[in-house]
């Protein structure tokens, strides 16, 4: 089944915005931790910083993508993005770590009325037997706009200031709320809404598929809040610039990028599990080996496993939440989905802050890389219903 020119044009807006929105939230990564620490943030207090935007996202996403399926998609994501701009103020405005923490309260509730709305949107658009494609373009832009941002919001911090960082993030947001606003269509057509399911998530928690996708999806996000969080912390041990910490952390994820669509099609011919598990380890070790990277060189090649580990294991994930989707609602579905992911962005900065409080910087990448063998290999036993060593095909 091949895509319309107008579903290739909805397509286009969709990634269009997502990547210019994910660009002004990467800029602030690299800038976050030394930012607070202004205002005597350190440790704990810090991963309660980042944390605090998750717990938000986690509190709303599933309200907002259950509603999603009963109205249009078009109003929510416009509406984030309009609230995307506002924390870019407070940002600059905020002197405290408490009003630190309410702005990215603020920020968290536009990202859930953004990101998974938009997947929703995409996932309704996608043909059986697409999903994988469809879900790697999807990423890919996310992906790719959250990776430039870092880069770019490095250099701008070291060349002209945290303030003007804060300032891009709200362009850039504004750019694509006025995309979204003049050329996305009013949701996905009203036939196609009352044909959508709708589940709580006491009947959706049933399915072992859908606890196995929660699983993979929350330890994946326990490392990689730790990595965004507390990397620019080991790595300015060694006397790497912020520029170079905004280029590791660019450096991983517009590798997991590039890789979105390529393995989206392998996705869509091969075991999505086998995916799972595949990038679940690789991310998984280069965790663990980040203690031991003691040079740019080092954290470079650490940065390109990790790259490569979410690449392979993305596209997958997000193809199998579409499936489910068509059964339980999508909106339902993928609100579910990110929120899973929030709860780990939430559990990783705060255990990971107590940890460098008690033991030290190396313990944290040791502690959230234990955690993603565990939880993908939990999530790959309630995922297959079958694991064949002989023939390395999971089903």
């Amino acid at each position: 089944m091949k895509s319309t020119p107008n579903q290739n044009r909805i397509l286009w807006v969709l990634l269009s915005s997502i990547f210019v929105a994910m660009l002004g939230i990467g800029v602030i990564a690299p800038v976050m931790p030394l930012y607070a620490a202004q205002y005597g943030a350190a440790g704990f207090s810090l991963g309660l910083i980042y944390a605090m935007f998750s717990v938000s996202r986690m509190l709303f996403m599933p309200m907002v993508g259950n509603l999603s399926d009963k109205s249009d998609r078009k109003r929510f994501i416009a509406s984030g993005l309009l609230i995307y701009a506002i924390s870019s103020l407070g940002y600059i405005w905020a002197d405290s770590i408490t009003e630190l923490i309410w702005v990215r309260f603020l920020h968290g509730f536009g990202s859930a009325m953004v990101i998974p709305i938009a997947a929703a949107y995409i996932g309704d658009m996608s043909a059986k037997g697409r999903e994988g494609r469809m879900m790697g373009s999807f990423q890919a832009a996310l992906f790719a706009g959250f990776g430039f941002g870092p880069l770019l919001g490095g250099v701008v911090h070291q060349w002209a200031g945290p303030e003007y960082v804060f300032c891009l993030m709200g362009g850039f947001t504004l750019l694509s709320l006025v995309a979204v606003v003049t050329m996305l269509p009013n949701s996905t057509g009203r036939e196609q809404k009352k044909q959508q399911p709708r589940s709580s998530f006491r009947e959706t928690v049933r399915n072992k598929r859908f606890c196995g996708l929660l699983i993979f999806r929350f330890s994946n996000a326990v490392g990689r809040a730790a990595l965004i969080t507390f990397l620019p912390v080991l790595a300015t041990g060694y006397e790497i610039s912020t520029a170079e910490i905004g280029f590791l952390i660019s450096l991983n994820i517009l590798l997991t990028s590039a890789l979105q669509y390529f393995f989206g099609k392998v996705a869509d011919r091969t075991s999505r599990v086998l995916l799972i598990l595949i990038g679940g380890l690789i991310n998984a070790v280069a965790l663990l080996l980040l203690p031991a990277g003691h040079s740019m060189f080092a954290f470079i090649l650490i940065s390109l496993m990790i790259g490569v580990g979410a690449g392979v294991a993305f596209p997958a994930a997000g193809a199998i939440a579409t499936e489910l989707g068509r059964s339980y609602g999508m909106g339902n579905i993928m609100g579910f989905f990110n929120m899973s992911m929030s709860l780990g962005m939430i559990v990783g900065p705060i255990l990971s802050g107590w940890i460098l409080d008690l033991f030290g910087i190396p313990y944290v990448f040791i502690f959230v890389g234990v955690v993603e063998i565990l939880g993908t290999t939990g999530s790959v036993l309630l995922l297959s219903k079958r694991f064949r060593v002989s023939t390395l095909e999971i089903k």
